[in-house]
């Protein structure tokens, strides 16, 4: 949103958050619905750590490079410019939902191609013990160039840092900060792919008032997910995991979400121009975890009683499933709320 002598202006609909060019649902979506993981694929654990695959130098410039692209290849760089960070998987499902016709080793094979051609970085994520870990994967410099000759938006939350610029700034994700944001991912395409009835999407995105930068007086809050389904209904998913500094994280995080919700300022004119405030979704490893987390905001006084806080859990989103929130009391029993579903949609997809 912009503001002009007292007229307050929506921020555009970018391409690569609105819902309507998601929409395809008839494909293999590459995962048994039916058959539920025991631990969440994206949960920590302990000595968990981030290895970059080092390839050689490649001089092939940009431009040949967008010369042999096809429109999935282009689909492939936008998905990831604005993701930030995607697996495999999770770049095929978002590919699927735009559409193309594309099979899982049909990605992967893109995906190496682009690591050669240092579009693209691979890191892996795993313990000392593992053989082998998981793949993830963001954008390199020929990628972000490509992806930003798309229309795709940068901002602080999936901008792109060379290793050098890492080194200087010491902004070396880890493997807890990727599993965040690859849970927020997961949480987006869990609604494209059951229907839930939403119109926008964001991974990595603030919620602020329209004010000059920096903001220092706490009024604005990142999660690593935001869906709107509609003018008056945003939620935003804020992703925890079991480690020893998230709950202190979490509590900031939340101090700061009362704040906004709380500031006239928001109401009248915020950056994407919603019309109500944002609902925090609190999206924990599972319902012992969330129950812990739970008990830490009341130990500090952070559950309020006219501004609820809702919970979800990493597993509900690889399920079919609409009723996938819920609020807790002081006991851990939980009140179950369901998210809108889309007309006309068909049955999720499932692998043999």
């Amino acid at each position: 949103m912009q503001r002009e002598r007292g007229v307050v202006y929506m921020k555009k609909m970018e391409k690569f958050n609105g819902t309507v060019n998601y929409s395809n649902r008839a494909f293999d979506f590459g995962f048994r619905a039916d058959h539920i993981p025991d631990i969440p694929v994206y949960a920590t654990r302990e000595g968990e750590e981030v290895f970059m695959t080092v390839l050689p130098f490649n001089g092939v410039p940009v431009e040949e490079i967008e010369e042999s692209f096809d429109a999935v290849d282009y689909a492939l760089v936008e998905e990831l410019g604005r993701s930030k960070y995607l697996s495999s998987l999770q770049i095929y499902q978002f590919v699927g939902l735009r559409g193309f016709k594309v099979q899982r080793h049909g990605v992967r094979n893109r995906l190496n191609k682009m690591m050669k051609l240092r579009v693209i970085r691979e890191y892996e994520l795993k313990t000392p013990e593992a053989e082998r870990g998981l793949k993830v994967y963001d954008l390199d410099y020929k990628g972000f160039l490509i992806a930003r000759h798309r229309g795709v938006l940068f901002h602080k939350g999936n901008r792109y840092l060379s290793n050098t610029k890492k080194q200087e700034l010491d902004a070396f994700d880890t493997a807890e900060d990727i599993k965040r944001i690859l849970v927020g991912n997961m949480i987006a395409l869990s609604g494209l792919m059951n229907g839930v009835a939403c119109e926008r999407f964001g991974i990595m995105e603030t919620m602020r008032p329209v004010q000059e930068p920096p903001i220092t007086d706490g009024c604005i809050i990142r999660t690593a997910a935001n869906i709107q389904l509609d003018e008056e209904s945003i939620l935003l998913y804020e992703v925890v995991r079991s480690t020893p500094h998230a709950m202190r994280k979490l509590a900031d995080k939340v101090n700061r979400y009362y704040i906004l919700i709380n500031d006239r300022r928001y109401r009248e004119n915020n950056y994407y121009g919603h019309e109500a405030v944002p609902q925090l979704v609190i999206c924990g490893e599972n319902y012992e975890h969330c129950v812990k987390i739970d008990q830490y905001l009341r130990s500090r006084g952070l559950i309020s009683e006219t501004d609820s806080l809702l919970y979800t859990e990493d597993l509900f989103y690889v399920r079919q499933t609409l009723q996938n929130l819920y609020e807790l009391d002081e006991a851990g029993n939980r009140t179950w709320y369901s998210l809108p579903e889309r007309q006309m949609v068909t049955d999720m997809g499932r692998s043999a």
